[in-house]
């Protein structure tokens, strides 16, 4: 079942991300457009939802969890002055703790042995 759910994911992304190329040479219109984002930030949502179960401390887990939550959530939401950078800040502080934890842990991996 995972590895289904897993071809599925991809499939979707590759279908956004063939969308968002085309549209340089092919310019959809607003609403496409719009289809394309909200899609496109759901599925990073999604990742980050299930990447934040993956995590054994605490914080880490729920700053995954918020995070994909508001990147769902802010394409059903109406548009005000900080959607984007909070949208943009909900995108970098899953992937920088991602790649700052796991060097912490190669060193301590490394010391051990």
């Amino acid at each position: 079942m995972k590895r289904l759910l897993h071809k599925i994911f991809l499939a979707l992304i590759g279908i956004i991300l063939i969308g968002k190329i085309s549209n340089w040479f092919l310019h959809y219109n607003n609403n496409i457009n719009e289809i394309l984002n909200a899609g496109m930030f759901t599925l990073i949502g999604v990742a980050y939802l299930v990447g934040g179960y993956v995590w054994n401390n605490k914080l880490i887990k729920m700053i995954f969890i918020v995070c994909g939550l508001y990147l769902i959530g802010m394409n059903f939401i109406q548009d005000f002055e900080l959607k984007s950078i909070i949208g943009i800040v909900s995108m970098l502080t899953p992937m920088l703790i991602a790649r700052f934890s796991t060097k912490a842990e190669n060193k301590k991996e490394m010391k051990e042995c």
